[in-house]
């Protein structure tokens, strides 16, 4: 008998992928990681941010408070006596000015009082070196090193105004608000990010924060006229421009220390008298007052995530940065900024 035999081809199963199938799953892979870390980054530079914003209130609250207790005792009756004598200190100044001479005995006492207290809201929120020179040796007796405090060190001065808003606050009594304890501040708000050894407020990012005490070039960029457009970055809901026909004047032309204008009055009355003692040139000097006639706050900023502050440091007299003159043309790293009057850090 013959054995039937069947015989059957036996397909052998492939196994592994081709390398169009590899090629797209690491795709799919890096594609995952690339977003991950997007999100990730995307959360750390939220969380710095909020961070930031936190610690921009809680100094502007200090400041502000600051700010209200100098103006209350200027106001009170019991001060008036220490103002006169400020007064008329200020008077024989200016008199034996040889640069400024006797015609300046004739300023009328309001304006005077007027400049005295510009004089005293400088002394006691400095910015840099020489506005107040028992602060800058303080500051340097604090760490045993002279000539320390407002030096420009490997940072291009940016922690200066920072420093000074530092020891201000932590080690300066100011018409009754006494210093805050150091301790009030954790370790993620302030540094010393240059290594002078003093302290200095800063951002999430690590970076210092800067204080302009007189931001009115930010207002008027070319010391004239009022520009909302770059203003409105650092500053939200700026005051509206005077509804037309009634006789009104813009808001941003307005000295929050002289809401009547006797300063613009008295200069224009006497011949331009007081015009030298107010910034209008692109360069500030030392002892100078902002710019004549110009909305102010004080303004606490972060130059944010990309690091791109877009004004001239606080500590700049050759640029106008002491009054924060913004660096044109405006580039777009200014629009991440956090400020203490813009609604990401709850400004008011």
């Amino acid at each position: 008998m013959r054995r039937l035999v069947i015989h059957q081809s036996v397909q052998s199963t492939r196994s592994g992928f081709t390398i169009v199938e590899l090629m797209m799953v690491v795709g799919i892979l890096l594609f995952l990681i690339a977003t991950s870390a997007i999100v990730v980054r995307n959360m750390g530079n939220k969380a710095r941010e909020r961070a930031t914003m936190a610690t921009i209130v809680k100094v502007n609250g200090l400041v502000h408070d600051r700010i209200e207790a100098m103006r209350k005792a200027l106001d009170s009756s019991k001060n008036q006596k220490f103002i006169q004598s400020l007064i008329n200190q200020k008077y024989t100044d200016y008199v034996n000015n040889p640069s400024l001479g006797a015609k300046y005995r004739g300023l009328p006492r309001p304006v005077m009082e007027i400049l005295v207290r510009k004089d005293i809201f400088r002394q006691n929120l400095p910015q840099y070196i020489a506005e107040n020179p028992s602060v800058d040796t303080a500051m340097d007796n604090l760490i045993g090193a002279p000539g320390t405090a407002g030096k420009v060190g490997g940072d291009d001065g940016a922690s200066i105004s920072s420093e000074y808003l530092y020891y201000i606050l932590t080690n300066h009594e100011i018409y009754g608000v006494p210093p805050v304890g150091e301790d009030a501040f954790t370790t993620n708000e302030v540094a010393d990010t240059d290594g002078d050894g003093l302290k200095e407020f800063v951002d999430g990012w690590g970076r210092p924060l800067r204080f302009y005490r007189w931001p009115t070039r930010l207002i008027k960029p070319t010391g004239g006229t009022a520009d909302r457009t770059i203003a409105s970055i650092f500053f939200d809901g700026l005051p509206p421009v005077a509804a037309a026909g009634f006789n009104e004047a813009d808001p941003l032309n307005v000295d929050a220390d002289d809401p009547q204008g006797r300063i613009q009055h008295e200069d224009d009355r006497s011949g331009n008298l007081l015009s030298p003692l107010f910034n209008s040139s692109a360069t500030y000097t030392l002892g100078e007052y902002a710019t004549m006639n110009t909305f102010w706050l004080p303004l606490i900023v972060s130059a944010g995530e990309d690091g791109v502050l877009g004004l001239y440091e606080p500590h700049d007299q050759a640029n106008n940065g002491v009054l924060a003159q913004p660096i044109l043309p405006v580039v777009d790293g200014i629009y991440d900024n956090i400020t203490n009057h813009n609604q990401r850090a709850g400004g008011r």
